[in-house]
């Protein structure tokens, strides 16, 4: 019996990922889906701030949330929920004409650093966007920190 309560705690903290898909959202926060989690659960959101489509592809070491074009001002989001360690990642490639961008969309750090203060199960959100001079994120309460440039 200890055995199998083991493996059910250790699958519940391992499994962390949950999609919601791309939505528009207006205004710019919304409610999400409500998740049940131990622990802190997030949303990401990436909006295409350009006036020309972008293609979006966000990974973590577990799931492949896949290609996602994105018109003038859509966005794509994603809820997880975090794990036990705090060292959950997601990182993205961004596509826009010629020009290729790569980076870590969501770590400890930055989810600490620029997006909304973790609450003991409350949902954090964090906001990328994706300007034609870079990428911008925050909380969207707090003016935007650019982080990278195409």
């Amino acid at each position: 019996m200890k055995s199998l309560f083991f493996l059910f705690f250790y699958l519940v903290m391992t499994t962390n990922v949950s999609l919601i898909g791309s939505t528009q959202i207006t205004p710019l926060i919304s409610n999400t889906t409500k998740k049940t989690c131990l622990f802190h659960y997030w949303t990401v959101y990436i909006y295409n701030e350009i006036k020309d489509p972008i293609t979006v592809h966000v990974q973590s070491g577990d799931d492949d949330l896949g290609n996602h074009t994105l018109a003038s001002n859509d966005n794509q989001n994603w809820s997880f929920c975090e794990g036990v360690t705090f060292k959950t990642l997601f990182y993205a490639h961004f596509y826009w004409n010629s020009k290729i961008a790569f980076f870590d969309v969501y770590t400890n750090h930055i989810s600490d650093t620029y997006c909304t203060k973790r609450e003991f199960r409350k949902p954090g959100r964090c906001f990328w966007l994706v300007k034609e001079d870079g990428f911008y994120v925050g909380d969207n309460l707090h003016p935007y920190t650019k982080l990278h440039d195409w």
